[in-house]
């Protein structure tokens, strides 16, 4: 009579195969449940435009932030003192510079500020009317971000990226903007701002709020496309010193090229115990026959 160990060993060694084979398809996050930080450009949950990335910048240490270049490309800085906006919105950490360029006549302004109360930070929809500005137009621009090393590692390696010729023109999502304030007596548009932002997200949990926003002067009349696509190429630039793109391979593609000998091994075991379950019938009949 078959024990049950011998009758059920292949049904066993079946489900522990598949098994096994879900475990090394999977990235870490979805064994895990990881947090992965994000960019958005909504704070209260997570849109559709949410893009994953991995934080080159400690938004919470205002020395680090301080290191953020003040040269970009034909783009020089000039700092702004932030203590009393600080105040005003409630940030912890600020870093505030207009960066002007030798083409242009007008600067764009770059913000980044993280405040640790999400109740008390005073999201742009919020602050641009307390200033006194009217929202004239809320949207969501595509802002492209040609850097090969923003995308380094994801689909190819940055020196075939080199070699063969090729640029990276990925876009990431931002809010948009276009405000303007007007004269109390004549009620004439005297300043036209276009804004562009979003925010960088840990978890939903955390009461941490962190922003990157990028704002211009525009005429106050006609066409405001050339100062979006000014400020649109800016934020682009500035993508790849505050990100890279998260990419998460499977389990099995990361053992394997660690080039870790132990990586290799533990994937063979991982066959093995099924395998040597769904063979053990057939090796134990073979030995009795013996």
């Amino acid at each position: 009579m078959r024990s049950f160990f011998e009758e059920y060993s292949r049904v066993i060694g079946l489900l522990l195969l598949v098994f096994v084979i879900i475990i090394v398809f999977s990235t870490p996050s979805m064994i895990l449940a990881r947090t992965i930080t994000t960019i958005d450009t909504e704070l209260s949950y997570a849109s559709d435009d949410a893009t994953p990335v991995r934080t080159k910048m400690d938004f919470g240490n205002n020395e680090h932030l301080q290191k953020f270049p003040e040269q970009l490309g034909n783009w020089t800085a000039y700092e702004y003192n932030t203590t009393g906006l600080a105040e005003r919105l409630n940030a912890d950490v600020m870093l505030m510079r207009a960066y002007s360029h030798p083409k242009y006549y007008q600067p764009v302004f770059f913000l980044i500020m993280q405040s640790n109360n999400r109740s008390s930070f005073h999201p742009p929809i919020v602050c641009y009317p307390a200033l006194g500005y009217t929202i004239k137009e809320e949207g969501i621009a595509e802002v492209p971000v040609h850097n090969v090393s923003w995308a380094a590692g994801f689909w190819r390696s940055e020196e075939y990226e080199r070699e063969h010729g090729l640029v990276f023109n990925e876009t990431i999502a931002a809010k948009k903007l276009i405000v303007t304030k007007e004269s109390k007596e004549e009620g004439k548009v005297t300043e036209r701002r276009v804004v562009l932002y979003f925010y960088v997200k840990e978890t939903f949990a955390s009461n941490t709020v962190t922003m990157v926003r990028i704002s211009a002067l525009a005429s106050r009349n006609g066409s405001y496309d050339g100062i979006l696509n000014r400020t649109k190429e800016f934020m682009g630039d500035t993508v790849p010193y505050l990100f890279e793109v998260q990419k998460e391979d499977p389990i099995l593609l990361t053992l394997f090229s660690s080039g870790s000998a132990t990586g290799k091994v533990a994937i063979v075991m991982l066959f093995l115990v099924p395998l040597a379950f769904i063979f053990y019938p057939s090796i134990s009949n073979r030995l009795k026959k013996r």
